[in-house]
């Protein structure tokens, strides 16, 4: 069904335009899942250092959120395609691309690093671009698009290294990711500069609103005057450029760009976004609850890790969480008709929420 588009509208009537759709609703009951993604997340913290005296140590903690550092920006990411409805896959592979593409630029190529660098981020901007506009032209699901765009961007990532790392990054470059502004690393001072940016354009701009309101309901949204092939293109050329920056700090810290580094961020980023509270249906998220989300991961990992657990099984128990935690979102919008969720959830205090009462 092709969806006809008019004139942008002016913020007022935007904003009239999102309160029907009802998303100013959905705001207290995600801002609630979001303290409990923390509370959780600190029970995790206290059950692990009970169990493992290396847990709660200043060396543990700051590996932890380096660890977080580029998982939080390609969250961030995705967190922003899904509120728009759509999906991208290629993010991980993205940050490959990017790193690949700096070390190409910078070390072979001889170009100053500020350049280089630009150079990779434009072109995995660039990049999602394309997948944004041929979406849009083709009317593809982005499922489609950016399952294309993984490989593609993962096979030039892997053809322009030869299969290798590309090392020897200059100084200057390395200092993104190993240099500290005090007692905190610039790896995490980047994502957190983003996070603060990305909120308020999610929360105060009439960008932000559009995306909630197109992810809500896309035929609705266009009738209020939202472009909503716009909003695909724009963040999948966001979830690019974020993916980017993201390969930049890998590739600092590293000291080498390769197609391997960052390809494997895929299942615990999505793992991350989903335990935040992100709908995968679209119009519902919250940055620091895939933050939160993407912490919990993190430790999930690390905790095991401490515990001697096999890498292996950490693999297991992220897919376990990740299909849980689309099973409760399903049933919580009432996606799911499985009636014994109904009931349990309504012994809980919590009603799912009807096909209807989304679209209205």
């Amino acid at each position: 069904m092709r969806v006809r588009e008019t004139q942008a509208p002016d913020v007022p009537r935007l904003r009239v335009a999102v309160a029907r759709l009802g998303l100013r609703s959905r705001f207290p009951r995600w801002n609630f899942q979001v303290v409990g993604i923390y509370v959780a997340l600190l029970v995790m913290w206290i059950v692990l250092t009970i169990l493992s005296p290396y847990f709660f140590t200043v060396a543990n903690i700051r590996t932890l959120l380096i660890s977080a550092s580029t998982l939080s920006l390609i969250g961030a990411a995705l967190t922003i395609v899904l509120i728009a409805g759509e999906i991208d896959l290629s993010f991980a592979a993205m940050q490959a691309f990017a790193g690949s593409v700096s070390a190409i630029l910078i070390i072979k190529a001889g170009v100053p690093w500020p350049l280089g660098m630009l150079g990779a981020v434009a072109a995995g901007t660039f990049a999602g671009f394309i997948s944004g506009a041929v979406t849009v032209i083709g009317r593809l699901p982005t499922f489609i698009t950016t399952l294309a765009m993984l490989g593609i961007v993962q096979g030039t990532a892997f053809l322009i290294t030869n299969g290798e790392p590309v090392v020897d990054f200059p100084d200057a470059y390395q200092l993104i990711g190993n240099n500290w502004l005090g007692p905190i690393p610039l790896s995490i001072l980047v994502p957190a500069l983003f996070y603060v940016l990305l909120q308020f354009v999610l929360t105060r701009t009439v960008f932000g609103l559009q995306l909630f309101a197109v992810g809500g309901n896309r035929i609705a949204a266009t009738r209020v005057g939202i472009s909503w092939s716009k909003v695909t293109v724009a963040v999948l050329a966001l979830s690019g450029f974020l993916s980017a920056v993201s390969g930049i700090v890998i590739t600092s810290r590293l000291n080498a760009g390769s197609g391997t580094y960052g390809a494997d961020d895929l299942l615990p980023a999505v793992a991350g976004v989903i335990i935040g509270g992100t709908s995968l249906t679209g119009g519902v998220g919250s940055l620091w609850g895939t933050f939160g989300g993407i912490m919990i991961v993190v430790t999930i990992s690390d905790g095991l890790t401490l515990l001697d657990v096999s890498q292996f099984w950490q693999q297991v128990l992220v897919g376990v969480i990740i299909m849980g935690a689309v099973i409760i979102d399903q049933a919580t919008r009432g996606s799911l008709s499985a009636p014994w969720f109904g009931e349990l959830l309504a012994k809980l205090g919590r009603r799912p929420r009807s096909r209807s009462e989304d679209l209205e």
